[in-house]
């Protein structure tokens, strides 16, 4: 029991760290970083591609460095990919310095996910792996939650903010070390090559159904600061908190085990995309504050969290054999998604405004829910 509950809490601070800080938290710097080191609408989106890129490369490379190096090791390289991207970050004064460090940091989430799962895989037993998955999963919005009082109220503004997140991950490293599992005793048969994870039809689905997920998603997540400020001309402080509701609210992503007794997997699926479209719609419909946006972007910040936990799931099932390597190609096709997603989303931004691009990127979510990514029912 202590060494489920040391593993849970090492894999939900490690997402966390990877995904909550040295991911997510760009978009609540964007405005602020802008004012420093200006850049305009399109350049945003191409500097927030370079996250996702570097976590689509991570991600495809992530299942052969835990069956070669193991969990610990792959967890650990993780979080000093977020320490030295966020350290980058403090010390940029240019739009490329900027792309080099979200590149890096980029790198550190997409190892987190397919080592944490493969610990998972390896450490408990099979009934309470979906569960546990989804619950360290959801690390994503305490990360989020974190990232929110640090930028708002740490003088010393965006800069002291990475520092004080590198120095998070860092702590990474000695939990990493010390709980989970330092082999992979990995048979020749458990090796899977992209060549035949590609083979594989239920993965294809998935990929697919991923990527165009993905692609919805980079609107919020990318862009959410970006709207509420400069479409909304909301003040810093409410697109602040809206965003700290939207993390906070992905917690319930952690309750995805416990819903699972009323609903089922595909049911819990189609909820999260609709949630996701929610918040997008609103935003396009506004001119500015409304109380609506509260309940829209938690239930955004929930459906997503939720989205990426029901993918992870359906990934780990995929491919029993190695957990790793069917969570991989989930992330993977999420993060090449988001990656298009940001730069479609600052093109269609800049040439056809807010309104029109949310909409479209709403309709993305929404066509989603009527495709299942596989056939898991645990």
């Amino acid at each position: 029991m202590r060494s489920s509950l040391a593993l849970g809490v090492t894999g939900f601070s490690l997402i966390a760290v990877t995904y909550g800080l040295a991911r997510f938290s760009w978009g609540l710097m964007m405005p602020a970083v802008s004012e420093e080191i200006p850049f305009s609408v399109h350049l945003a989106g191409i500097l927030t591609a370079c996250s996702y890129l570097s976590y689509c490369v991570s991600t495809a490379a992530a299942p052969g460095l835990v069956a070669r190096f193991g969990a610990s090791a792959s967890a650990c390289l993780a979080a000093l990919c977020a320490a030295g991207g966020l350290l980058l970050l403090a010390c940029a004064v240019s739009p490329l310095m900027l792309a080099a460090g979200l590149f890096i940091a980029g790198l550190s989430a997409g190892v987190a996910s397919p080592a944490v799962a493969s610990a998972v895989g390896d450490t408990l037993p099979p009934a309470q792996q979906d569960p546990a998955n989804t619950a360290i999963n959801a690390g994503t919005s305490a990360g989020i939650m974190l990232s929110v009082p640090v930028l708002l109220l740490l003088p010393g503004g965006w800069r002291v903010a990475c520092v004080l997140f590198a120095l998070l991950a860092l702590i990474c490293l000695l939990p990493a070390r010390r709980y989970l599992p330092k082999d992979r005793r990995v048979t020749e048969k458990d090796r899977l090559s992209w060549r035949d994870l590609v083979r594989q039809r239920s993965l294809l689905r998935l990929g697919i159904v991923a990527f165009i997920s993905g692609s919805a998603s980079a609107a919020w997540w990318s862009f959410g600061p970006e709207i509420l400020r400069n479409y909304l001309h909301l003040d810093g402080r409410d697109s602040s908190l809206l965003w700290l509701i939207s993390g906070g609210a992905g917690i319930a992503g952690a309750l995805t085990g416990l819903a699972r007794r009323w609903l089922s997997m595909a049911q819990i699926y189609r909820l999260s995309q609709v949630a996701m479209a929610l918040p997008l719609l609103l935003l396009a419909s506004l001119n500015g504050f409304s109380w609506w946006l509260f309940p829209a972007v938690a239930l955004g910040g929930a459906g997503y969290v939720t989205l990426s936990g029901v993918l992870l799931v359906y990934g780990a099932a995929a491919t029993p054999a190695s957990a790793a390597s069917g969570v991989g190609v989930a992330f993977f096709m999420l993060a090449a998604g988001q990656v298009a997603g940001s730069a479609l989303f600052g093109a269609f931004y800049a040439g056809f405004g807010a309104g029109a691009t949310l909409l479209g990127f709403a309709a993305l979510a929404l066509a989603m829910a009527a495709v299942l990514p596989g056939a898991h029912e645990a």
